[in-house]
């Protein structure tokens, strides 16, 4: 079963790809979409053990497409009160399935995850260059309020 069935406007995906959670079963296939063979099954792994953390995968009959890593946070408002934050802390799709609008897809369903959990906002944290452009098309927009400190 489908997490989300979104659909795009201005192109649809064949019907055959969905977004769900993913899980331990999506082990070695969410490993094989990482960079960093040494590590990734550690850190699949970690993702999957974490309180917090979601997972959703885009699937088709050629297997898991892509995958989208969130984060879940409880941040105090300006003024006082809580809210919950998501973060999209890594989106990745198969190097054979890019500049097919999965990774839209999978933006997609994140955000429609993030508010089904009534999350106040979505976040992503992104250099210059290529995913900047690509989260700001999806309507993501730039603010000053963070400031990082390297431990």
């Amino acid at each position: 079963m489908s997490i989300v069935d979104v659909e795009e406007e201005r192109v649809a995906l064949p019907p055959s790809i969905r977004v769900r959670l993913a899980g331990p079963r999506d082990c070695e296939a969410l490993t094989a979409l990482l960079d960093d063979p040494a590590h990734a099954r550690e850190q699949v792994l970690a993702w999957l053990e974490t309180p917090g953390t979601t997972l959703l995968v885009a699937q088709s009959e050629l297997g898991v497409l892509g995958v989208a890593v969130l984060l879940t946070r409880i941040m105090p408002k300006p003024g006082g009160g809580l809210h919950k934050v998501v973060e999209v802390d890594n989106l990745v799709v198969r190097a054979d399935q890019r500049r097919q609008r999965i990774g839209r897809r999978l933006l997609a369903a994140a955000v429609e995850w993030s508010r089904q959990r009534r999350a106040a906002q979505v976040e992503a944290v992104v250099g210059e260059g290529d995913a900047r452009r690509f989260y700001e098309s999806f309507g993501f927009a730039p603010t000053v309020d963070r400031l990082v400190l390297a431990a």
